[in-house]
């Protein structure tokens, strides 16, 4: 199977999400929807019934030993999706069956959703989907064009038709002036040796349309102060980094990484070190602060408390 097979759903996805320049009828595996829900059909709403076969699709997506009927779930999927967001009131409905199978998260003034999962040819093919509902019903797909994007992701600023695909894991809110800017935390594994935790700044321009990346930060690499339009931690596949908001010190805390082999151009071999680095908010942007968090090494046969415990 070729990429070409492989980039079927992304064409579905454009086709159902408002693009009018597909219009050919496709003819996919067809999967019989399974109930999730307790109650007898005839007692669900209609979201209920889209919401079971939305949760008996995604499983198809991740779980198919075949790729190809991940493709084929994942048309079926956005067909349906599309159809929940275009019901009365889903932006309140809570979704909770489908929560346990993808990413839904809402922005914490409650001014738009984001349903966000990824489909897995490979180790390293991969691709992210992402649909942002507006609390005024309007939706926007976000088209994932990562792969195409080698390098100057850091500067670039996008839009929802050339997005930098993710898995979103939080989402914080900040007010700059009479602007509300949104930061989304999310993390993309699509590379042979390497993944990436990554802060997108999002906000909406004066047309309404969204916007990925801004100058919101002021970050040490090596020395130098830097200005980029998101911030971007690449590290070892498989290594275990975290980054994220911490509601009690107002801070962004991740970890400090060093390369195993001394090159830091190489940020495949970048594992973390054990200490912590942060990024705090001075009100127009995330200032950085290395070493945050204090740590002791003690030496061998002290323990790590005032009285030994008895």
């Amino acid at each position: 199977m070729n990429k070409q097979r492989f980039s079927f759903c992304l064409i579905v996805f454009l086709f159902f999400f408002g693009s009018n320049t597909f219009s050919q009828d496709f003819e996919p595996i067809r999967f019989e929807a399974k109930p999730v829900h307790d109650k007898d059909k005839s007692k669900l709403s209609p979201i209920q019934i889209i919401e079971d076969s939305l949760v008996y699709y995604s499983d198809s997506m991740y779980y198919s030993s075949f790729p190809e009927n991940k493709v084929e779930a994942c048309y079926q999927f956005i067909r349906l999706i599309k159809g929940a967001l275009n019901t009365a009131n889903s932006f309140s409905y809570p979704f909770e069956k489908l929560k346990e199978r993808i990413a839904i998260l809402q922005a914490p003034d409650n001014s738009f959703r984001i349903y966000n999962w990824e489909i897995i040819k490979s180790d390293v093919e991969k691709r992210y989907y992402a649909a942002m509902q507006l609390s005024n019903g309007k939706f926007i797909p976000l088209i994932d064009v990562s792969d195409q994007i080698i390098r100057g992701l850091e500067d670039s600023v996008l839009m929802n038709n050339r997005w930098a695909g993710a898995l979103y894991y939080n989402i914080v809110q900040k007010q700059i002036g009479n602007d509300q800017i949104y930061f989304l935390f999310g993390w993309n594994g699509a590379s042979m040796n390497s993944e990436k935790k990554i802060v997108e700044p999002f906000g909406f321009n004066s047309q309404g349309q969204a916007v990925f990346g801004a100058p919101l930060f002021e970050i040490m690499d090596r020395g130098k102060r830097l200005a980029p339009n998101r911030f971007i931690l690449e590290y070892q596949k498989g290594a275990k980094l975290s980054m994220n908001f911490d509601k009690e010190t107002e801070q962004i805390i991740f970890d400090h990484c060093e390369s195993q082999i001394g090159d830091p151009n190489k940020k495949f071999t970048y594992v973390p070190d054990g200490t912590y680095d942060g990024l705090r908010w001075d009100g127009r942007r995330w200032i950085m602060s290395e070493n945050i968090v204090q740590i002791s090494i003690l030496e061998q046969g002290n323990a790590p408390v005032e009285k030994p415990i008895k």
